[in-house]
């Protein structure tokens, strides 16, 4: 009789612990964004590379993951030196279109509102620039 009291006892407690769990709860995400240049003309070994395809750049990381309702803050660089290397961080699901001077650093801040997968990418250096923005539903 007495297991069965301990087992019951331990299932309401396990029950309650269910039952009593905290809700998720929206926080900040921050992440560190750069651009990144894997062919370059200034790379004599790259010319050919270069001559047919042009320079090939990206985003790192190139998936960002965050919960529906977070708060989203991206610190990004731009590493690359050059007059002509600006870029932009698009994300047309959010409104955002930050440009990125050589050279530099800028914040971009949102709160994740809708879930799914959005892409982000160069405005300069689309499709190939991009990245993926996974926004996981709220439970």
């Amino acid at each position: 009789m007495r297991s069965i009291q301990l087992a019951g006892a331990a299932l309401a407690l396990v029950s309650g612990l269910a039952v009593s769990a905290p809700a998720f709860a929206a926080t900040t995400r921050t992440f560190n964004l750069q651009t990144v240049v894997w062919v370059s003309k200034e790379n004599p070994a790259q010319k050919k590379t270069v001559k047919k395809f042009g320079e090939v750049y990206g985003f790192s990381p190139s998936t960002l993951v965050v919960r529906q309702g977070d708060k989203v803050v991206i610190n990004i660089r731009n590493l690359e030196a050059g007059g002509d290397d600006g870029h932009t961080f698009t994300l047309k699901a959010y409104g955002i279109n930050q440009t990125l001077s050589p050279l530099s650093t800028d914040k971009v801040s949102f709160t994740a509102t809708k879930a799914g997968v959005f892409q982000y990418y160069c405005e300069f250096h689309k499709p190939w620039m991009s990245g993926e923005l996974v926004v996981l539903p709220s439970k």
